[in-house]
């Protein structure tokens, strides 16, 4: 049976120097084992989504842009040297957070299991905040630091730190591991322009249909 036209066609985990698809934002994914440890970082993409396959119980790696056409069209409709500066700064932007991601993670895991076991959650949601508001205070340095930088990719830096706590509140206040992230709600976006959407959650394609 052919594979699905939007399969993504590439190793995963993506290494660091991946730059084979134009439309490539790398994110870093820490999962959490069955006792809520955080386990070895890996690369992955922003566009990259987990599909059903026609036959049952089968799924597949999915870019959310579409195939490959659709993504060199988005990279291209983006602009190609916006997108490069914009990995430059996220990059750079992942580095800041470095010192910090670890020990959150180990905090959510904590958080998680008291809240799995029945547990009062309480002392691991103060860590966490305590923890979140100076990686906050950091980034906001970096982001004063770098103000240049956004500016060159439409990004105002209030608009940077507000989504960026926006996040953060939202990777602490949710229970379930399925749904931890640093992602921006959909619905906090679309009260930004349109440089600030593709900053933080790079427009999708609608989903095509498997090649007949």
């Amino acid at each position: 049976m052919p594979r699905p036209d939007d399969e993504c066609p590439y190793p995963k985990p993506f290494p660091a120097e991946f730059n084979a698809c134009p439309a490539y934002q790398a994110r870093q994914f820490i999962p959490l084992d069955t006792m809520y440890q955080p386990l070895e970082p890996v690369l992955t993409c922003r566009h990259l989504v987990t599909r059903a396959l026609p036959q049952r119980h089968r799924w597949y790696a999915a870019c959310s842009l579409g195939d490959a056409e659709a993504r060199g069209r988005w990279a291209s409709e983006v602009g190609v040297d916006r997108l490069e500066r914009i990995r430059a700064i996220q990059r750079e932007l992942g580095s800041a957070i470095a010192p910090y991601s670890g020990r959150l993670w180990e905090l959510k895991g904590q958080q998680l299991l008291a809240f799995r076991d029945g547990r009062d959650a309480g002392p691991a949601t103060e860590a966490l905040r305590h923890l979140a508001g100076q990686m906050s205070a950091h980034l906001q340095k970096f982001l004063n630091e770098h103000n240049t930088a956004f500016t060159d990719i439409d990004m105002p830096v209030d608009a940077a730190l507000r989504l960026i706590s926006v996040a953060v509140e939202r990777f602490i206040d949710t229970k379930f591991a399925t749904e931890v992230s640093f992602e921006v709600p959909d619905d906090v976006l679309q009260g930004f322009p349109e440089p600030v959407r593709t900053f933080f959650q790079p427009a999708s394609a609608e989903r095509p249909r498997p090649n007949p």
